[in-house]
């Protein structure tokens, strides 16, 4: 079996501690798979252990190799697009203004978010996703309470 050419600064890493440092779960997982690899154990095995290919885990040592271990990052733009634009933004911060004056309302809910950005824009979107806006915007949100009926 071929051994992996490890890039040059491969081990002034210390991945285990960066792994319990990062939030973000897909490059945790990448830094778990190359304390693997720092540890010995062969592109196949960690490919195995993190449940990706062998390939990938060879693309994650070029991006190593290439630009360092901010090169393991994800790109920006990855992911779905966002259903309101950014440029309609300030927009439609105004549009909930108005929805709260008109309907007395100090919190809105993702359903107040939903209703709006069908109306206004039709875009229909998932609850989830309203509420994402909601914070994004930093706008002040409340959930519905679940309220149990009485089986009678």
């Amino acid at each position: 079996m071929k051994k992996v050419k490890l890039p040059a600064n491969f081990f002034n890493y210390d991945f285990v501690k960066l792994a319990k440092k990062e939030k973000n779960a897909a490059l945790k997982i990448r830094y778990l798979a190359l304390s693997h690899i720092a540890d010995g154990k062969t592109v196949l095995e960690v490919a195995a252990i993190v449940h990706k290919s062998s390939r990938m885990i060879h693309r994650w040592l070029n991006k190593l190799s290439k630009f360092g271990i901010d090169g393991l990052r994800d790109k920006p733009g990855r992911g779905r697009n966002l259903c309101l634009p950014n440029e309609k933004e300030a927009e439609f911060v105004n549009a909930i203004l108005d929805f709260k004056k008109t309907y007395n309302k100090n919190k809105i809910t993702g359903r107040n978010i939903q209703k709006l950005l069908k109306n206004k824009y039709s875009i229909e979107c998932t609850l989830p996703t309203a509420y994402s806006i909601i914070t994004r915007l930093k706008l002040k949100f409340t959930k519905p309470h679940c309220i149990n009926a009485k089986s009678g």
